[in-house]
């Protein structure tokens, strides 16, 4: 081979090496733009239909700035659930057991829990006559306008049964709705429920059956209890005071205290005699 044809040969060689790398780099240029046009066609068109239902009731219980607020929470959390969290919330609800947000479910209630006018009961916990009463001066409405005992009710949280907490919400909700508004909670799996209080309307515009979590309203408390009564009078019937609560199962109607050593079972009541009973639930 002569030495101008090894010249060309090299040459070519030269080119050939000089397009390879050329298409290399614009490989890599056409694979970063392509990363970024997914990534941006993900912000854009990413299909949240699987979160319409929260969409929608977040959108009822939150005012328009929190909402819009949520939004953009929700749209951060998707892809950077970790710094959302820490921007929403604080970095210790990345760490802590009780509150640790781990799930976009955690992140939605907690949020709800946060930046509505809501009311937050854990089971099995105290103090929910004041929760009701700061839940309804949230929204305007003044608690000693309302046909509630609410100090005989304080006191009955020391030795009721939780089933107080769902008698207080059925007395309050009766003397809502005569000014048109509704009082409800929502669980979400958690051992709380989280309660709230919306112009009846907008009760209306919620899915009282969403698949989600559930909604406490007095049709779902009916599904729980039989009938609930409050003693108005004298029944003869040591430890059953006026203002007592009672259950009726069958025939008969239980006490509901939490020691379950003082709880009674009376027989033959006139449910008709409101100077006796009257219906709570």
């Amino acid at each position: 081979m002569s030495n101008s044809e090894n010249s060309n040969e090299k040459k070519q060689e030269e080119i050939k090496d000089e397009k390879i790398s050329e298409t290399e780099i614009n490989e890599d240029k056409n694979l970063k733009t392509r990363k970024k046009v997914s990534k941006n066609d993900m912000l854009n068109h990413i299909d949240l239909s699987i979160y319409n239902e929260l969409d929608d009731f977040a959108a009822e219980v939150l005012d328009t700035d929190n909402f819009l607020k949520y939004v953009e929470a929700r749209r951060e959390y998707l892809f950077e659930a970790e710094e959302a969290v820490k921007k929403y919330f604080g970095e210790e609800f990345l760490n802590d057991g009780e509150n640790k947000i781990s799930t976009f479910s955690d992140f939605y209630y907690q949020y709800l829990v946060k930046y509505s006018d809501s009311y937050l009961y854990k089971f099995m916990a105290k103090g929910y006559t004041d929760g009701f009463r700061e839940l309804l001066g949230k929204k305007g409405i003044n608690p000693d306008g309302l046909n509630v005992d609410w100090e005989s009710i304080r006191l009955k949280e020391l030795e009721y049964d939780e089933s107080l907490v769902d008698i207080l919400y059925s007395i309050v909700n009766y003397e809502l709705e005569h000014r048109r508004y509704s009082i409800f909670g929502i669980n979400m799996g958690y051992e709380s429920t989280l309660y709230f209080v919306v112009p009846e309307k907008t009760f209306f515009r919620i899915d009282n059956e969403p698949e989600l979590f559930t909604v406490f309203d007095i049709g779902f408390l009916e599904t729980i209890y039989n009938e609930i009564y409050e003693v108005t009078g004298d029944l003869g019937t040591e430890n059953v005071r006026v203002g007592d609560f009672l259950e009726k199962r069958g025939n008969e109607y239980y006490t509901l205290f939490d020691d379950l050593s003082k709880n009674v079972v009376i027989e033959n009541i006139d449910e008709n005699d409101e100077s006796k009973v009257k219906i709570i639930l």
